[in-house]
């Protein structure tokens, strides 16, 4: 079997439609668990099968009370077995250990699975994000698979590049992040105020997001977004970014159209955000993730000050 004869997992949190998996040859994500206001369980409904995109959200927004599970131990067992029986080694991407506990629940399973298949090998890489930025990893896994990359090199390719990996984006209501303990309540409180739109990256210490300043309305956040990359997107090809958003498809074309502006060689893909991360983030959001030549800053200091710059300029 050829050398880069292995496949590309990742958890539900993970947002890229059936479409863009099968273009990039990625796995159907392993589901968690959405626990619906009634009361019942099920599994994350990644396609949209269940329920549509726009009802999901309109719920949220009504403040029903939807909460996300980890994904079933025994689930992620099955699909690296089935894997593993095939002869096939994995590159799993999950969400933020920051943020959740898939992370360890995938190293469990790497610890029983490869002791069981002891030729066979499941590389998990903690992404430190969220939503596009390990639907991001995923895809720039696939290129280097493409390019005949073993699975060991592309996992010790993805530790390094996932440290350089930014969101610029705006959210409209902190409340949803507030919630679920992401961040306080006054920060909450402050953030949501009309009219201002706050503008987050990721810090690689904690995996969490770190809100890097606020912008007065849409128009302001534009003229950041655009800022933002012209400052920090990678040169090295290829360029590569996903858009994201959560009911908010006008302002993410609008991303897309910046970023396309910037670099017009980039590919850019575009994405619904899926229920393992709406839950918590809520109606109101539209990210853009993309790569920088040298990692985040610590704790995002230099992001902050970037950004406060752009606004001084004003």
């Amino acid at each position: 079997r050829i050398m880069s004869d292995y496949v590309i997992l990742a958890d539900s949190c993970m947002d890229l439609s059936a479409e863009q998996r099968k273009q990039y040859n990625i796995e159907k994500p392993v589901p968690g668990s959405i626990l619906y206001p009634d009361g019942t369980d099920h599994q994350a409904d990644i396609d949209w099968e269940e329920m549509t995109f726009e009802e999901f959200y309109r719920r949220l927004d009504k403040k029903e009370n939807f909460k996300t599970g980890l994904p079933n131990q025994y689930l992620i067992g099955q699909r690296v077995e089935e894997y593993f029986r095939e002869g096939k080694d994995i590159i799993a991407v999950t969400l933020s250990s920051g943020m959740s506990g898939t992370y360890n629940s995938f190293l469990l399973t790497k610890r029983e699975m490869e002791e069981k298949y002891p030729e066979r090998h499941l590389y998990v890489v903690d992404s430190k994000r969220y939503s596009g930025g390990i639907s991001i990893l995923c895809v720039l896994a696939s290129m280097n698979r493409e390019k005949g990359m073993s699975a060991e090199e592309n996992f010790k390719f993805l530790e390094e590049k996932k440290k350089c990996l930014h969101q610029v984006g705006i959210i409209d209501n902190l409340f949803f992040l507030q919630r679920s303990g992401r961040i306080s309540k006054a920060k909450a409180f402050f953030g949501t105020m009309a009219g201002v739109k706050p503008m987050a990256d990721f810090s690689n210490e904690t995996g969490m997001p770190a809100v890097l300043g606020n912008a007065r309305g849409y128009k302001a956040s534009y003229k950041i977004v655009e800022e933002m990359l012209k400052a920090l997107l990678t040169k090295e090809e290829p360029q590569l970014m996903v858009c994201v958003h959560s009911v908010r498809e006008q302002q993410c074309d609008k991303f897309i159209e910046i970023a396309q502006t910037v670099a017009p060689k980039a590919t850019v893909l575009k994405g619904r955000m899926g229920q393992s991360n709406g839950v918590n983030v809520g109606p109101g959001l539209a990210a853009l993730f993309f790569f920088s030549d040298k990692p985040v800053s610590k704790d995002c200091e230099e992001e902050r000050k970037l950004l406060a710059s752009i606004l001084a300029k004003k």
